[in-house]
Formats: structure tokens, sequence, C-alpha cells
């Protein structure tokens, strides 16, 4: 950047006003143009280097929800991905066939990604941004290395605030995200029980279990710009398989209020016909944190609703504590949630909490261990295991179960 600016100031004074020959100013002309060229490839390297360089999620819940690419007033792309995999060693002391272990061992990726993600200025404060991103799993060596879609999109940014369009995590999840300690990518997450209703199956009722934590396709989203800390965000979803009796929309909407102390967000999701034709599913969530030195305690509250049967709709709450705390290069976090029982159905409940240590060898690296316990009421049937037999859950023998994991991990973030 010095560089930049001595070079700089060096044109500047052959520009002053003065008697050039015809050659002279040729060369000067030649040398502007190539000032502007370099001036040019500086800001695309600068922004590279940003981006490379700044500090990761990892296990802070300080850092803000992923967003979309930002304007630039020059075009360029950014390579961007995080690897996370870890060795678990799993449990679980209700299983749905006597031929199935009650334990394993595994290695597991949890969301490992990579992405591209770039913007175009269009003058007038107006930008063209977009963003494409892939799940892999490197863990799973003979099977597909690509397993989704993440948050994708294209779309316009500027004064008026964010809009675009295609995949991405709707406001209702997002709004969680400050507290979430585990990139709601593993079974060590909070997502595992918060933002859900869990399947019932006691005296043969069966309910659909309803998970408010999504990734949407098909998506319209409109961010309003910050304004003094607030932001509002809104998403809308049609159903492109839409019936004369039924109509799945999505609508998801937050207000959110961050400063240097606190954050609080108000989030609302409305799902009409999913569980239940003529029965809408919604959702409201409540989200507040304290942010202190290196630290933040934070809580969670949230009432869910589900359509059980015809005109029929059953609600049950949820609640969350959670806090981190970072210390030189080391950081530690924990969470516990409750959920509550689904209407009037008895012990249907469930509730997990999870520790977890992190030591920052930079930036972009970091170890990790954590051990989460998940404990179902007697008619609950929540898990965080569904990636091995140990974890089936469906029927009515794994009601009631405990889950427990212990891993070691690492993300590398690039």
């Amino acid at each position: 950047m010095q560089k930049k600016i001595i070079v700089l100031a060096l044109i500047s004074a052959f520009a002053a006003p003065a008697a050039f020959a015809d050659t002279e100013k040729a060369e000067l002309e030649k040398l502007r143009a190539m000032v502007q060229e370099l001036d040019q490839k500086i800001r695309m390297l600068e922004h590279k280097l940003e981006s490379k360089t700044a500090a990761p999620v990892l296990a802070n819940a300080n850092a803000k929800p992923a967003a979309p690419a930002t304007a630039n007033t020059a075009s360029g792309i950014t390579f961007y991905g995080r690897v996370n995999i870890d060795f678990e060693s799993v449990k679980n002391d209700k299983v749905s066939a006597v031929t199935t272990a009650k334990s394993a061992n595994r290695v597991q990726s949890n969301a490992s990604r990579f992405g591209l993600k770039g913007s175009e200025g269009l003058g007038d404060d107006l930008a063209a941004i977009w963003q494409l991103e892939i799940q892999v799993d490197p863990a799973n060596g003979g099977g597909t290395p690509f397993n989704g879609t993440r948050n994708s999109n294209v779309g316009l940014k500027g004064g008026f605030g964010t809009a675009f369009v295609g995949t991405w995590d709707t406001p209702y999840k997002l709004a969680h995200n400050k507290i979430e300690l585990f990139d709601n990518a593993s079974i060590f997450s909070a997502t595992n029980l918060i933002g859900r209703t869990g399947a019932n199956n006691a005296a043969n009722t069966a309910v659909t279990a309803v998970n408010y934590n999504t990734r949407q396709s098909s998506v319209l989203q409109y961010w309003s710009p910050n304004l003094s800390g607030f932001q509002g965000m809104i998403a809308y979803s049609p159903d492109s398989g839409q019936t004369t009796t039924q109509n799945k929309t999505k609508l998801s909407l937050s207000g959110t209020y961050e400063n240097d102390m606190l954050y609080a967000a108000l989030a609302y999701e409305n799902r009409p016909d999913q569980t239940t034709a003529a029965v809408d599913d919604h959702a409201t969530r409540l989200v507040g944190a304290y942010k202190f030195g290196g630290g933040l305690i934070g809580m969670a509250y949230e009432h869910l609703s589900v359509g059980t049967a015809a005109a029929t709709s059953e609600s049950q709450s949820n609640l969350e504590l959670a806090g981190n705390y970072k210390l030189g290069n080391s950081n530690l976090g924990a969470f516990y949630v409750k959920n509550g029982n689904l209407g009037a159905r008895a012990n249907t409940g469930a509730d997990m909490y999870t520790l977890r240590y992190g030591y920052n060898f930079s930036k972009r690296t970091e170890l990790y261990g954590a051990y989460t316990r998940l404990s179902n009421d007697a008619n609950a049937n929540y898990s965080t295991l569904t990636a091995t037999a140990i974890g089936t859950v469906g029927a009515a023998s794994t009601n009631g179960s405990t889950q427990t994991g212990l891993g070691i991990g690492m993300i590398h973030l690039f």
C-alpha cells in the first residue's frame, strides 16, 4: 500500500501544470494508465487478502451470521471453504433391533464446504452479488463427495438493502446463529433440539417431527439496510406443487438489534398445509445475548405449533441457555436445551447439554473437543445419531432413549 501511495504522489507531481513537450505528455499519459491498472490490481489483492485473513467463526458465538457477498468497487471472485472433521465415540441405550450395537466409533464430516462468491459494482451505490456454495464429505471416501447445495444466491445490494433469490438459511434460523456454538452441523449442536418438535409413538399415535432450522430452496429474500444496529429480514418460498386443496408456501421473517454489548432478535415463521391440510404450522422465537470482553451469555425461547389432525394444532415451548468465553488461544463453550411436551401429550419432551473446548492455532485453524448428552422423556424420540444404525428412531422401542457423544476434531478455514 505504501508503494502505491508513493507512485501516486510521483505521478501527481508530474501532472502539475507545466509546459511539457508532446513526447513527455504521451509518456505521462502512459504512466497514468499504468497507475490506474496497478490501482485496480491492488484493490482486488487487498479484497482477497482480507477474505483469507478474516477471523473464523469456529466456536465464537459473537460472529455475525453468514451474509451474501458484499459490494466491491471492482469485480472479483473469492474462493473460500471450511473443513470440519471429528472422531466420535457415540452411544444409544435403546435401539430398534436386538442385533444393532448400542455404541460405535466413527469419523464424521460436519458440514465441510467450499464456495465461490463475488460482486460487481454497477454504479450509483448498486452492486450485483452472487454466491455458490457446496457441501462436501471428505470423511466418506466411498460415497459421493458432494452432498448438497448450501447458501447460494444471486441478487442486488445497495442503499435500499439486499434482495436475492436462490437457496438460503431462513431468517428464523439465522436469528439463532448468534448463540450457536457448532455451526448447526454436528451431534453436538443445540439445533438437534431447539427449533424442533419431536416424533411421538405412544399408543401408536404417530406425530410428524417438524424442524424449523431450515435452509430454504426456491426462496426470495430481502434484508433491510442496517439502521443504527436494527435490521429486518423477510423470506418467501412459493409452492411449485400447489393443488386446489393445498398451498405449502413458507414465510419467515425476523427483526434484530445488535451493538457492542447486546444482541436481540425476534423471529416468526408460518407454513400453511405443511403437516396437515388446512392447518398452519408456525413458530415464534426470541433470542438475546449479552457480550462482555471475550465472552457471551445468551438465551433463546420459542413457541412452536404443528398440525396433528384435521383442524387440530398442538404446541410446545423450547428453551436454551448458552455461553462461551475466549481466553488467549483457548475458548470454552456450553449450552443447555429443554424441549417441552407437545400439547397435552405427556412425557414427549427432552433435554440436552454440550460442553466444548477449543484451541486456536491461528485465525483459521482450531482443534476442539466436545461432549454431549441428549435425554428423551419416556414417549419422546429426538436423536443426534441418525447417521448410524444406533441412532435409528421412529419405532416405539426407541422412545425414551439417552444418547451421548464424545469427540475430538479439527476445523480449518480457507
